[in-house]
């Protein structure tokens, strides 16, 4: 059974809009992320686990400017209430993220690979990947309600 035999014909249009622009904006937050929390770590010495939550939330609000704009561009949901919604899937979201960071960075300790700065990008990588899917449908089903 394919997908197009399951969803309408407007949905299939619109989630083959969605989603590669879902996954680019993505990419970007991930930059980001990846990017400040490197910085943060290499420059500010700051611990590898405390420096997720700045550059995650510096990601989120910019995610959801260019979600908003490009991925739920249709959204007729009023600014503030979908940022709220926005925050509270990010939230979830940070979890898995956060949960599977956190995992991948400490399985390197344990298997003998050094935790270094220039390994960073690698484990948030593994969090963004697993939690990208958890956000999608959330942002999509109520954050931005289509």
């Amino acid at each position: 059974m394919s997908v197009s035999n399951i969803l309408p014909v407007e949905m299939q249009r619109t989630l083959k809009r969605q989603v590669p622009s879902f996954v680019a904006i993505g990419l970007f937050g991930y930059v980001v992320d990846a990017g400040v929390t490197y910085g943060l770590v290499r420059e500010w010495g700051v611990d590898p686990l405390l420096a997720r939550f700045p550059a995650f939330a510096l990601a989120t609000v910019l995610n959801f400017a260019l979600n908003r704009t490009l991925t739920f561009a249709h959204s007729t949901a009023r600014l503030l209430p979908a940022f709220v919604r926005y925050i509270m899937v990010c939230a979830a979201g940070f979890v898995v993220n956060y949960l599977v960071y956190a995992a991948t960075f400490e399985l390197a300790r344990y298997i003998g690979i050094p935790q270094t700065p220039a390994l960073l990008p690698l484990f948030v990588a593994s969090g963004a990947g697993v939690a990208m899917f958890v956000t999608f449908f959330g942002f999509r089903i109520f954050a931005f309600r289509v």
